[in-house]
């Protein structure tokens, strides 16, 4: 959770958005007054990432049918969701069309691209229960088995309010129709979960006998094994527990694990700001380092392709560079850099086609793997190694194992 939220920036604010909203939930209040503000902040986690509506429509619907025969207070609802509705689907067709410089909606556009094309999987395919035992494991961590038994609880005996459970699996089930899943998809349901987390602990604490919730010894600790137990609930254990199985872990996730790929970039920027860099090329799978967010200076970059396409019907045919360049790398660079090396580009973040012959960069950033099998190439082309970074210890993903590599060849003519 620690080395997530930080990552995808629109989920982290759809997050924080989503959990100031559940404050205002009118979770089984038989009048729902604060509703309205609720549904402000819900619309707005929704038009910065319009999937939240799935999350929200099951809340809705628990909303409704908890009493479905009070007329007054549905119509309540409907209304207080018309008002703050309208205005929030207004304003996201607007800033779409500022952006887009066309009509679209999104929630339509994601229908379309992920469910009647089916084209998610485009991105990787997901197991179904992929969400139960991938999401929840690393959303949670330590912590899951608080959340269980906190939702146990509420539900079985009544600690607590069940409708927020009933709301998380629901949207946990229409999360799971789509054939591509991450465990930043359920950024939104943190909040539920902490909750119930809180409610197990409390259960937990609040039957200890005096002096115990502190771990101090109780001044009739007679009771023999059953003290022992309690004790082993105390508040100071837990947050030991908690301490010591997330802490370490979250330091080596943000401080070791897969850092090269940022510590490249800020060489780089480094490089640029010393004018020994004229352009950048990246040969890894896309979007495996930030981009202009981390460098900070006018160097035209390109990165290997990798868009979907738009209709099933082109997927058989579609072209993608990065497939293409880890098929066949060598080849790949022989038909892509143009031979006659024409003079560096003006234009910043160059938009080039797939396959669009281009000069050969100043600059190659690629992982040691890939380094490896091209590296005599690399050399006939004129770049040689200029630097290398400490990636990862491990890594699911063949493609990027190994350093950051980073190769140049001799400057061109100043621009």
């Amino acid at each position: 959770m620690g080395s997530g939220v930080v990552r995808p920036l629109v989920n982290s604010a759809e997050t924080a958005l989503t959990a100031a909203a559940f404050v205002y939930w009118p979770w089984d209040r038989a009048v729902p007054n604060s509703l309205s503000l609720a549904l402000v902040f819900a619309a707005l986690s929704c038009v910065i990432r319009p999937t939240s509506g799935a999350l929200w429509l099951c809340a809705g619907l628990v909303l409704l049918f908890t009493r479905p025969h009070c007329i007054a207070r549905t119509l309540y609802i409907v209304k207080c969701t018309l008002m703050v509705g309208i205005p929030a689907i207004a304003s996201m067709l607007v800033i779409d069309r500022l952006g887009y410089k066309r009509w679209v909606f999104p929630p339509y556009q994601f229908y379309l691209f992920n469910v009647h094309e089916g084209l998610a999987t485009w991105f990787g395919e997901s197991p179904p229960l992929y969400h139960l035992y991938v999401s929840m494991p690393i959303l949670f961590t330590s912590m899951l088995p608080f959340v269980l038994h906190g939702a146990y609880i509420a539900i079985a005996r009544g600690y607590a309010s069940a409708q927020p459970a009933v709301v998380a699996v629901a949207a946990m089930f229409v999360f799971s129709l789509v054939g591509h899943m991450e465990y930043r998809f359920l950024y939104p349901l943190l909040p539920i979960g902490f909750m119930y987390a809180a409610v197990s602990i409390n259960s937990l604490v609040s039957t200890l006998p005096r002096g115990l919730d502190t771990g101090k010894k109780s001044s009739k600790d007679s009771m023999g094994a059953k003290t022992k137990r309690w004790r082993l609930w105390s508040v100071r254990n837990i947050i030991a527990y908690l301490l010591v199985t997330n802490v370490p872990a979250s330091l080596y996730l943000n401080l070791v694990h897969q850092r090269g790929v940022v510590d490249v970039m800020a060489y780089l920027r480094s490089e640029a700001q010393n004018h020994l860099v004229e352009d950048i090329g990246f040969l890894m799978p896309c979007h495996s380092t930030p981009y202009y967010s981390h460098l900070h200076q006018p160097i035209p970059m390109w990165f290997l392709s990798c868009e979907p396409p738009l209709e099933k019907s082109a997927l058989a045919t579609h072209y993608w560079e990065a497939n293409d360049f880890e098929l066949d790398p060598v080849g790949f660079m022989h038909r892509i850099f143009d031979s006659k090396d024409s003079g560096v580009l003006d234009v910043v973040d160059q938009r080039y086609q797939p396959g669009q012959t281009r000069r050969k960069p100043s600059h190659l950033v690629m992982y040691e793997c890939m380094a490896d099998r091209i590296h005599s190439e690399l050399e006939l082309l004129g770049y040689s190694e200029c630097a290398r970074f400490f990636n990862t210890h491990f890594n699911g993903d063949s493609r990027r194992k190994g350093d950051v590599v980073v190769y140049r060849r001799p400057l061109t003519a100043t621009k």
